[in-house]
């Protein structure tokens, strides 16, 4: 499940669970579930990667944008060649090393 943070002091959502607001620094805040959906506003993909991500090269990271507003950079699965500007995609899993994974939906 892909989750957000409502900031408890402006009201901020924001993607940082666990920081900080980035709007108003307050630390307090509440955990809330994102809905994992939104669009694919840009992409580029990785062909030359840092070593410990050498294996998986190629790959494409994308700038989303979620339903509730929230812009995120991510994995993004698939073959580059079928990607879009305005994809509709969803969430499909969180990796501990790489973060959210999206796909086309």
């Amino acid at each position: 499940m892909l989750q957000g943070r409502r900031c408890g002091e402006c009201g901020t959502l924001s993607i940082d669970t666990g920081q900080s607001c980035p709007a108003c620094g307050a630390r307090e805040g509440a955990t809330v579930p994102l809905a994992g959906r939104g669009r694919l506003i840009s992409w580029t993909v990785i062909r030359v990667a840092p070593q410990r991500y050498a294996a998986e090269a190629p790959y494409t990271i994308g700038l989303l944008k979620l339903d509730e507003g929230l812009r995120l950079t991510a994995r993004v699965e698939g073959p580059p060649e079928s990607l879009s500007p305005g994809l509709a995609v969803a969430f499909a899993s969180t990796d501990p090393e790489r973060g959210p994974i999206f796909r086309p939906s």
